[in-house]
């Protein structure tokens, strides 16, 4: 059953500029609970990452080497005992060394961190929970019941893929684009194939109080779209990595290895049409992308010029139709696949269809296509071993009973009185900020006092919400784990449909994320920041940390970043109430452009590793959050007599010590806006005299940088 409840779009649009927060990376490469190429949705799980990317035979290792004017120490392999460290040199280095000597990347994943290893305390206690008889209520039933599903190899096992070979024979059996229609348009069938559009209640743009359906672009095989025209290192290893599960896996279904390489192809052949009008990642990163997406009208407006591709069946067959508005973030991409939906394209649409089928199911039927699938990771994207069983099932859970997890773990840790001094401290740097906007010296007043009107409504949501959506129509009794993770989706489609043009609950701010996750994040959809218990833990969070590590932490590394992105290139575009508005003057942009293209040029100077230099203008507004974040803390700092200053900055070092293979150092590059962990120490306390001071860098030093040539936006 096709997933689109947390669509792509929203994923990578609001959610990785607002939502992803200080978490390093998005996830990357296929995970153990869902395909790559079912891009339709992303895991919330943004601190642990599964895959990484690595082709069979090459050396990662050489490709990693080299840098300007800092080696990438995220890359375990170049860093050795033999490795000199200098504060005046690598600062991140200086500080990191031991703690990247002293660890490995585990097996099963692609990058080890601080995050990680908060994140695996989390999942510990949580797995811990899934196993505990004494627990009652529904919701711990139902993730314990899920969990023993997935965990239940002997069934899985028996049952292969016989469940799926009716609807996969559907497909098979289809001759015409009329058949094709009739497929995923029918009422019993319409949430089981994919569709080529997503779609999903959603808080309006223009209105952010109310939900509204959103209709958007599907994501692609290849995971950017710029792939299919220019295809790197990466579109290489998911091209591989999935072409070759499917092939795997289409034999189970009676296809034999020929046929299902050339099906693959063609469905890829398909995609490359589609893709000429499928957003890129370096799209969702333009300033005007919230401007290019908010194309708010009629369903009627929206179906009016599709004349082959049936919209508006699909639409009304999954119940998606209301009498408010929708919003067509790409009618671009409607109008293309309109134009391709013919019969002329059948074969291809028909591979498509049936590549989106197979590869959906790949980690959730028998061992064999489970193994097979960690051992294509380990081929593709440079993984070793695989996870636990035990962490796998997890996963699962996490990812398809997410309000169910969240509401046992919450009873079992949630603190009171840490919610409210997390939310003591949110404060504190709020108020620190004010004082840094009223200072500001570039900004008009009008602009200036305004971002101290949104400032002072910006809500904070600490640890966990009260309320999660409702679990209760969730039934998994007697089921196997294909009917139970059916039914779980179709619940989240029925909840989601309740949505439509009723009013946005802000009490529950953790929808389409987890609490449990290691991660931050701020919401210009509400104006809101919103610290969760999953990292409030070490070396994050805790009760007897000195002043210096808490603002070094929590004032720079979390609240203080996240409070930035009120303010900056995309915050800027909302207004305090959460509408998008435009309330800066077009001279304050000029100036607002004026220091981020200081900053791009500064970072695209900056070889990350091996050939491949920073694109300052993908990664400036998490840059800037940094920076900004680290400029309140030592705001802070300098009220507090007798800090030490060496004891903070090595703190703040510490908050960004990353290990990452090569390929997942590249796709992060590539393909996120979070900067790569080693520069988000590097290049942020550069910025401040403050650092110079406490570790004697003078000019010649490699962490040196010209007063004239230092970046600070606010």
């Amino acid at each position: 059953m096709k997933k689109k409840i947390v669509s792509l779009l929203l994923s990578t649009c609001i959610m990785s500029i607002a939502i992803t927060g200080c978490s390093a990376h998005g996830e990357f490469g296929p995970s153990d609970t869902d395909s790559s190429v079912q891009a339709d949705e992303q895991s919330s799980d943004t601190a642990v990452q599964e895959a990484s990317a690595a082709q069979e035979g090459t050396d990662d290792a050489g490709k990693g080497t080299g840098g300007t004017p800092w080696i990438d120490s995220d890359i375990k392999e170049n860093v050795t005992a033999d490795t000199k460290t200098d504060p005046k040199d690598d600062f991140c280095l200086y500080v990191n060394k031991d703690w990247i000597l002293e660890n490995n990347i585990p097996d099963g994943y692609s990058e080890w961190s601080h995050y990680a290893e908060r994140s695996l305390e989390v999942k510990k206690q949580c797995m811990e929970l899934l196993k505990d008889a004494s627990l009652k209520g529904h919701d711990a039933e139902l993730v314990q019941t899920f969990n023993k599903l997935v965990l239940d190899w002997d069934s899985r096992n028996k049952l292969g893929v016989s469940e799926l070979t009716d609807k996969y024979n559907k497909i098979a059996e289809a001759q015409s684009i009329d058949d094709i229609t009739g497929l995923i348009t029918d009422k019993d069938n319409v949430n089981e194939y994919y569709d080529f559009v997503n779609y999903s209640a959603f808080p309006g743009l223009n209105d952010s109080k109310k939900y509204i359906v959103w209709i958007e672009n599907p994501g692609v095989i290849l995971k950017d779209s710029a792939e299919y025209a220019n295809r790197t290192e990466l579109g290489d290893m998911y091209y591989g990595y999935n072409k070759d599960l499917f092939t795997y896996m289409a034999q189970k279904f009676g296809m034999t290895e020929d046929a299902a390489g050339k099906c693959f192809d063609k469905a890829i052949n398909l995609e490359t049409k589609l893709a000429t009008k499928i957003y890129t990642s370096n799209d969702q990163y333009s300033a005007d992308f919230y401007e290019k997406i908010n194309n708010e009208m009629s369903l009627n407006d929206a179906v009016s010029k599709m004349k082959n591709f049936p919209l508006k069946d699909i639409l009304t067959n999954t119940g998606y139709v209301y009498g408010g508005a929708y919003l067509n973030t790409n009618p671009d991409y409607l109008a293309l696949l309109d134009e391709v939906y013919t019969q002329e394209n059948v074969e291809d649409i028909k591979a498509l269809l049936t590549v989106k089928f197979v590869l959906e199911y790949s980690n959730i039927t028998d061992k064999d296509t489970y193994d097979k699938a960690n051992e294509l990771k380990n081929t593709y994207f440079g993984t070793t071993g695989a996870l636990s069983d035990e962490e796998m099932a997890y996963k699962f859970v996490k990812e398809e009973l997410p309000d169910s997890m969240q509401m046992v773990y919450i009873d079992k840790y949630g603190s009171e009185e840490e919610r409210q001094k997390m939310t003591e401290l949110c404060k504190e740097v709020i108020g620190t900020y004010r004082e840094l906007l009223s200072e500001n010296e570039w900004a008009s007043d009008e602009v200036k006092n305004y971002a101290i009107e949104k400032l002072d409504k910006i809500s904070i949501n600490a640890a966990y919400p009260d309320k999660f959506n409702d679990t209760n129509g969730i039934n998994i009794d007697g089921c196997t784990l294909i009917e139970a993770n059916e039914r779980i989706t179709l619940n989240k489609i029925n909840e989601n449909k309740k949505l439509m043009g009723t009013k946005v609950d802000k009490e529950k701010w953790a929808q389409d994320m987890s609490v449990t996750d290691c991660n931050a994040f701020y919401n210009p959809l509400d104006n809101s920041i919103n610290m969760i218990i999953g990292m409030m833990g070490e070396p994050f969070y805790s009760s007897d940390m000195s002043t210096e590590e808490l603002y070094a932490s929590i004032g720079a590394f979390w609240v203080g970043h996240e409070v930035s992105h009120a303010f900056d290139r995309d915050g800027s575009q909302f207004d305090a109430e959460g509408y998008l508005k435009d309330w800066w003057t077009e001279e304050d942009k000029k100036e607002f452009q004026k220091r981020l293209d200081k900053m791009d040029s500064y970072l695209d100077t900056i070889v990350a590793f091996g050939d491949n230099h920073f694109v300052g203008s993908n990664i400036d507004g998490e840059m800037a959050a940094d920076i900004t974040g680290l400029q309140c803390a030592l705001r802070m700092a300098s009220k507090v007599e007798g800090f030490d200053y060496k004891k903070f900055f090595t703190k703040y070092a510490q908050m960004n010590a990353n290990m990452s293979t090569y390929s997942s150092e590249l796709n992060t590059l590539t393909q996120d806006p979070h900067p790569l962990d080693y520069s988000r120490c590097n290049i942020p306390v550069q910025q401040f005299e403050e650092f110079y001071e406490a570790f004697d860098v003078k000019e010649g030093d490699n962490m040196y940088l010209a007063p004239e040539d230092r970046i600070i936006v606010w």
